[in-house]
């Protein structure tokens, strides 16, 4: 069973946890997420293309000062369900999140900006996910789960760990070579050129990069051409022979393998599904 719904806030909660992964996409500015417990006095501002995961059982409230209101789509994630409708690598990160408590991600401020890496993308997807509060029908749970999963997938790669510590000296130089990796994703990616561009050993960059991103630089490599696959899938009737070499992958078996380690599905069934949700919501 899925869970959304929108909200139009404009008044502080009482403090409240839940059994769910609770997902929040900001609609506009205004007001802020507190957490209680052992992450009392942690705080996630509201602002208009964040997305914010809260993890099963964390203590929190929505906070809002005098005059302050907020547009909010609500998605609550059941444990029994992400097993049936997310691929592992998917169910892998919610689990991670766990750990920290809570992770955003800003969707207005992706590495590259622009539409082409994918701003806007949060809000066209989702449409997908119709405002209904424990949505059963099966052709419309596929729709929607699939777009929750290309959510989710775009929400890691720019996610931030609640209570991560403050930025580092390598932060910033690993959000400059992401911003390099953008424009650079169709060519093979090479550990120590990366490294001789910003002036890091293999292993350091090795190191940070994961620590920073929690996947390898190949793996985000790899996700990041995933992603640009998706939306071609999704926009165009291209062939996926071509849309995997438009996306960066120069062999067919690999592209389908990480696809379907990404979405639980080939890129085949992501079209069909995608169409079939176009299909269910035209007029007429």
């Amino acid at each position: 069973m899925l869970w959304s719904a929108k909200l139009h806030l404009n008044a502080s909660s009482g403090w409240h946890r839940h059994d769910v992964f609770e997902w929040i996409f900001c609609l506009s500015d205004g007001g802020r997420l507190e957490f209680h417990g052992q992450r009392d006095g942690q705080q996630i501002g509201f602002r208009s293309g964040r997305s914010i995961c809260i993890a099963p059982q964390v203590e929190h409230r929505f906070a809002f000062a005098p005059g302050e209101s907020a547009r909010l789509k609500l998605i609550c994630l059941e444990a029994a369900d992400i097993g049936t409708f997310l691929s592992l690598t998917q169910a892998a990160f919610l689990s991670s999140i766990r750990t920290a408590g809570a992770t955003f991600a800003d969707h207005d401020q992706a590495a590259g900006g622009g539409n082409q890496d994918g701003t806007g993308d949060a809000h066209a997807l989702l449409a997908h996910v119709p405002d209904d509060v424990g949505q059963t029908d099966v052709p419309g749970l596929q729709v929607a789960w699939g777009a929750v999963s290309l959510l989710l997938a775009l929400h890691g790669q720019r996610h931030v760990m609640c209570g991560n510590p403050k930025p580092d000296r390598y932060r910033e130089t690993i959000r400059n070579i992401r911003e390099w990796l953008e424009p650079r994703l169709d060519d093979t990616i090479d550990l120590d050129r990366t490294a001789r561009q910003f002036g890091l050993s293999r292993s350091v960059l090795t190191r940070e990069f994961r620590r920073h991103t929690g996947r390898s630089l190949i793996d985000y490599c790899n996700a990041r051409r995933v992603e640009k696959a998706a939306r071609i899938l999704a926009a165009s009737t291209r062939s996926v022979t071509a849309v995997a070499l438009e996306s960066g992958f120069a062999n067919l078996s690999h592209f389908h393998r990480q696809f379907k380690a990404s979405y639980g599905m080939t890129p085949a069934a992501f079209r069909r599904m995608v169409n079939a949700g176009t299909n269910l919501r035209r007029p007429g």
